[in-house]
């Protein structure tokens, strides 16, 4: 994992949001409280458009961000790229967390793995993320912001050890074999 820095204060913080419906209003709300509850001043939003792509600005990215929030990855395709994203910002020098929500974190893990990161740290978020309630869909971001502070804050080698053996949950409809 890229190196950590103590606190958030102070730094540049990239909001990379992927473009699946209803990651604005997660993404929003968990900027609204990592600036009220949590000393962040300088937030930069990038949106990428289409979510079951690559970032096209990775590079420029990482040259103008300290740390990064990759999401919501909330489908089969968006997931995958979100998790992408973050791995090549990671491998770009910058910590970074993903937000994917809870059906889709084993496979995010899987795909973080393949791309040599074993241990990304992923955020995981209530499923289904949309919701007719834009208030219980925001709100799912501001309770994430606590969790993102403590990942992208905590020593890299300690949030590597933690994720790389992290056991994220079947997705609730699959049935295991046995």
């Amino acid at each position: 994992p890229a190196e950590r820095p103590k606190s958030l204060h102070g730094l540049r913080v990239a909001l990379l949001d992927n473009g699946k419906e209803f990651s604005d209003v997660v993404l929003e709300a968990l900027a609204e409280t990592l600036r009220r509850d949590h000393g962040v001043t300088h937030i930069k939003f990038w949106r990428k458009g289409f979510p079951a792509k690559g970032a096209p600005f990775i590079a420029e990215m990482a040259a103008e961000t300290d740390v990064a929030i990759s999401g919501v990855g909330h489908c089969g395709s968006s997931s995958p790229w979100s998790v992408i994203d973050a791995v090549n910002l990671e491998k770009a020098g910058v910590p970074t967390v993903a937000l994917i929500s809870r059906s889709f974190c084993l496979l995010g893990q899987i795909v973080a793995r393949g791309e040599g990161h074993h241990g990304l740290p992923i955020v995981m978020l209530p499923h289904p993320i949309g919701e007719a309630d834009q208030a219980k869909v925001a709100q799912k971001g501001a309770d994430a912001a606590a969790e993102c502070v403590r990942l992208l804050t905590t020593p890299g080698e300690a949030i590597g050890a933690e994720y790389a053996a992290k056991k994220f949950p079947l997705p609730e409809h699959a049935v295991p074999r046995g």
